[in-house]
């Protein structure tokens, strides 16, 4: 296979992952009512008890701060999020952290999504899924850089 095809061959299989993520994505989110970006962000503050800024957020689910404040917001008028500690900081500057609900629905987002990888990688060697997401990483900096 010479370059041509294997830039091919990589870009389909990278489009093809991220559709198929996308679709299970949104059928999964949907139960709850939000998209995968409000998914991404209560994950993301689930695994930080102590909240986390905008821009952090922003910077973990890889969108921009404009998005996150939009998404954000959202998430606070659900009730799913809240300031970690209420007039400490402007707001675009202080953490954020779930809320009880918010918690409660993101851990049941969480035991989703840990059922899921499950599933796809069942049938796989550990070594293996270690080793792809190495590399992985490795080509989307390289990516990055270019």
């Amino acid at each position: 296979m010479n370059e041509t095809e294997r830039f091919y061959e990589f870009s389909g299989l990278v489009s093809a992952a991220y559709k198929a993520l996308r679709r299970a994505q949104e059928k999964y989110t949907r139960e709850f009512g939000l998209r995968s970006v409000h998914v991404a962000c209560m994950l993301h503050l689930l695994g930080a008890p102590e909240g986390l800024s905008a821009t952090e957020l922003s910077e973990r689910c890889g969108v921009d701060r404009a998005q996150i404040s939009r998404v954000t917001g959202e998430l606070e008028r659900a009730g799913l999020i809240c300031e970690a500690v209420p007039g400490e900081k402007r707001r675009y500057r202080g953490p954020l952290a779930l809320t009880d609900t918010g918690r409660e629905k993101a851990a049941q987002m969480n035991a989703i999504v840990a059922e899921k990888l499950a599933a796809v990688s069942a049938e796989l060697n550990p070594y293996d899924v270690n080793v792809f997401y190495r590399v992985l990483r490795a080509v989307v900096a390289k990516l990055g850089e270019v």
